[in-house]
């Protein structure tokens, strides 16, 4: 059992890595959950075209517990519809966290996503999601392996400066993916059936496969709230 009390910069990631390395992501999750206070643990979603499984897995290890959404604002509908129909399937509870009102209106009046994504990216939503993150020890995503370069080097546990990320599903396989929401009668991403691999904000989402539609024709793969 791990001590709940220790500090996070006390936490031997090495070791959580080793004691998680063999379990699937169901068992990472319920492990985890047990391991740690509950109030210690930070979720989210961004209820794109990959959330079904984490979600779903989340809502049988620790029903009920908070899921973090960051609207920019800027979402499809269809994410919007998505995240809703998740909810009435799992019994999910959404906490939706929204960019300061001045910052967002700024980014649509001038488009900011055309002359300084990263600055877009970090008013909409590496911003207004820092303090969720205060006094959590652990914080959970669904990111897989095979979605990028800089993912693909990730493990199961990664300190990141006051917190350690948790990817549960870190290794799943595109077929494994599949296989779960086709087994526990989780719908698929409406868009993802329409050619979107990925989907992010309605101006830097393309079709494509993979992440290959966001951010098209940049340099940049992730919005950096994961970095």
């Amino acid at each position: 059992m791990t001590d709940i009390s220790k500090a996070v910069e006390d936490i031997d990631i090495d070791q959580l890595n080793a004691d998680y390395q063999t379990l699937n992501p169901i068992q990472r999750l319920q492990k985890l959950f047990s391991d740690y206070d509950h109030e210690d643990i930070l979720v989210t979603s961004s209820f794109g075209t990959t959330s079904g499984i984490l979600m779903s897995m989340v809502s049988k290890a620790a029903p009920g517990h908070p899921i973090h959404f960051i609207d920019t604002t800027f979402c499809f509908k269809k994410t919007i519809e998505y995240k809703q129909a998740l909810t009435d399937i799992l019994g999910l509870n959404i906490v939706h966290i929204l960019p300061d009102v001045q910052d967002n209106m700024m980014a649509r009046e001038v488009s900011l996503w055309e002359t300084d994504v990263d600055k877009c990216c970090n008013l909409n939503k590496i911003k207004p999601f820092e303090p969720y993150k205060a006094g959590k020890k652990i914080w959970i995503s669904g990111l897989l392996m095979n979605q990028t370069p800089f993912r693909k080097n990730l493990n199961i546990f990664e300190r990141r400066g006051a917190i350690i990320k948790m990817h549960p599903n870190i290794d799943t396989s595109a077929s494994q993916f599949d296989m779960y929401l086709a087994d526990n009668d989780i719908p698929i991403h409406p868009m993802k059936l329409e050619g979107f691999g990925s989907v992010g904000c309605t101006h830097c989402t393309l079709k494509g496969e993979g992440r290959s539609g966001r951010w098209a024709d940049q340099s940049k793969t992730e919005c950096g709230i994961h970095l």
